[in-house]
């Protein structure tokens, strides 16, 4: 099942945004929601907004994502930008990865948003997801362009 976020989910969630710094990490892949403080800030003005969707098996959080409607100055317009995608490692493989890209994709056509980008993914199953969901390369990461209606 995948949700919006609520107040009662940010302990969870920090912990899952940590279990994927360390993955980045270990990987080699830079993470680019700043240190904890600044993400923390961050986090909080996105959960106010509804940008942060959580997924749960059997009642409890293991994955999330986050976004934000950021200005593209090459394109002269806005994006959503998912900064943060993470499923646990033992839920993989259950569509969840997908609900939350789906849900990110929602938000985006729901504004009118020209385009969706996304970091690389961690390993060839998360570039597979992306590429299921119509992402190609671009940059070091990933993005879709929608059509605006």
């Amino acid at each position: 099942m995948i949700r919006p976020a609520s107040p009662a989910d940010q302990a969870a969630i920090r912990t899952l945004a940590g279990s994927y710094r360390e993955e980045l990490e270990r990987a080699g892949a830079p993470y680019h929601g700043g240190g904890n403080g600044a993400w923390q800030a961050w986090f909080e003005r996105r959960m106010n907004a509804g940008d942060v969707r959580v997924a749960l098996s059997e009642g409890r959080a293991v994955g999330y994502a986050v976004w934000e409607v950021r200005r593209d100055p090459a394109r002269e317009g806005r994006e959503l930008r998912i900064t943060d995608l993470f499923v646990a490692p033992g839920e993989r493989g259950h569509r969840l990865g997908g609900g939350l890209l789906a849900r990110a994709l929602d938000r985006a056509r729901g504004d009118g948003l020209a385009r969706i980008v996304i970091d690389r993914g961690l390993d060839e199953r998360a570039e597979t997801l992306l590429d299921a969901f119509g992402f190609g390369p671009a940059g070091d990461g990933f993005e879709r362009v929608l059509e605006v209606r």
